[in-house]
């Protein structure tokens, strides 16, 4: 195992809003094996991990050196900061919002941070997205506008599921604002304000009664979010935190028979990341499996990698990565239930998707590529259309 990869499995462990002793546990085995300390932090800090990371090595009594336990503490502290100033300007907008009468819900990060984990602090966010109506989402925007919000964002295609990103200065810091009239660019009337906030949940933020999607709901929504990027972008451990905790802290109040069973298999799947909890894995009906091959490695063929880029690789290696992914991967990216006990019982689900429709896939996306060119290959389009 790299060096590379025994990070990855410790900042893995550190995927959640609570820990447990079996995580501490496995979190000291794993620090033991790790040499290399200096390039942590900035590992962290690209899976959104930081705070989460400084936290549980406290917690497990894991001795780090001097220099990187301050660079996590001041990260930490900054993460701690920004989010107390991004909290306050989202709680003024949603004031300005109710006055105004648009209904609104807080979506990702800026809800979880409150909800689900124990400071909201621990949660960095890059960004606010808000859940307005279609018909109230130009109204919305323009009192951002009032707020000191200014369009920064590239001009979105039409149908995009937000508008323009705005933002404003905020303590120094900026603060984005993304108004969203519906949660996903390929949405329906289904996953539209109307539709959700019949059984949205309150939280407190800054002060303030806001309101979130479902637990249920919410779930769905952080899965399908790291696959808007699908194969082109990294998935960031963030997000597995976010919904390893949102279940773990909801794990009795959940109906998991509304869940959707991609959904289920992939939080499976999280076990081998980090260890869930037994509540969890009893209130769930969860079943881990066995550990699959490669896990939490990333897609590396094409189109995620240009040939050009991946030409020292020889053709059939990239043929391999392209068509034939690791198990782990393939099974949390199509949602696929966990494998069974043995690799000698027969596995249907997963060999029909390893052989014949992950290939029809990437040969689909390379018939688009040669029909219509590069330069139409938009990538979140181009990763959702399997669902």
């Amino acid at each position: 195992m790299t060096q590379l990869e025994n990070s990855y499995l410790l900042l893995a462990l550190c995927a959640r809003a609570q820990g447990h002793p079996t995580q501490y546990q496995y979190l000291r085995q794993q620090a033991a094996n790790q040499t290399d300390w200096n390039t942590l932090p900035a590992q962290a800090e690209a899976h959104g991990l930081t705070p989460l990371l400084y936290t549980h090595l406290q917690s497990a009594g894991v001795a780090i050196p001097t220099a990187v336990q301050q660079q996590l503490q001041v990260r930490a502290i900054q993460h701690n900061h920004a989010n107390q100033v991004r909290a306050k300007a989202l709680a003024e907008a949603l004031v300005v919002f109710e006055t105004a009468g648009i209904d609104v819900l807080v979506l990702k990060g800026a809800a979880l941070a409150h909800l689900v984990y124990p400071q909201p602090g621990l949660r960095p966010m890059r960004d606010v997205d808000v859940l307005v109506s279609r018909s109230q989402a130009d109204q919305a925007q323009t009192l951002l506008a009032e707020l000191g919000f200014t369009v920064t964002g590239d001009k979105l295609p039409p149908g995009h599921k937000h508008l323009p990103v705005t933002q404003r200065k905020g303590e120094g810091l900026p603060v984005s604002v993304e108004v969203h009239h519906n949660l996903y660019s390929r949405g329906t009337p289904a996953t539209e304000l109307a539709a959700l906030r019949l059984a949205a949940i309150p939280f407190t933020l800054a002060g303030i009664r806001a309101y979130t999607l479902s637990y249920e709901d919410l779930l769905e929504h952080i899965y399908l979010h790291m696959l808007e990027g699908g194969i082109f972008s990294s998935w960031r451990l963030i997000w597995i935190a976010d919904l390893v905790s949102l279940a773990e802290r909801f794990a009795a109040e959940i109906d998991w028979s509304r869940v959707n069973p991609r959904v289920r298999n992939a939080l499976a799947l999280c076990h081998w990341l980090t260890p869930l909890s037994a509540d969890l894995l009893r209130a769930a009906a969860l079943s881990p499996g066995r550990p699959p091959s490669g896990i939490g490695q990333e897609f590396q063929g094409w189109p995620r990698f240009s040939l050009a880029a991946q030409r020292h690789k020889g053709y059939g290696r990239i043929l391999h990565d392209s068509f034939f992914p690791g198990e782990w991967w393939l099974r949390f990216y199509y949602g696929l239930p966990a494998g069974p006990s043995t690799k000698l019982r027969p596995d249907p689900v997963f060999w029909w998707r390893r052989w014949l429709r992950h290939p029809l896939h990437i040969l689909g996306w390379v018939g688009r590529y040669l029909w219509t060119g590069p330069s139409t290959v938009n990538r979140r389009r181009f990763s959702l259309d399997m669902f």
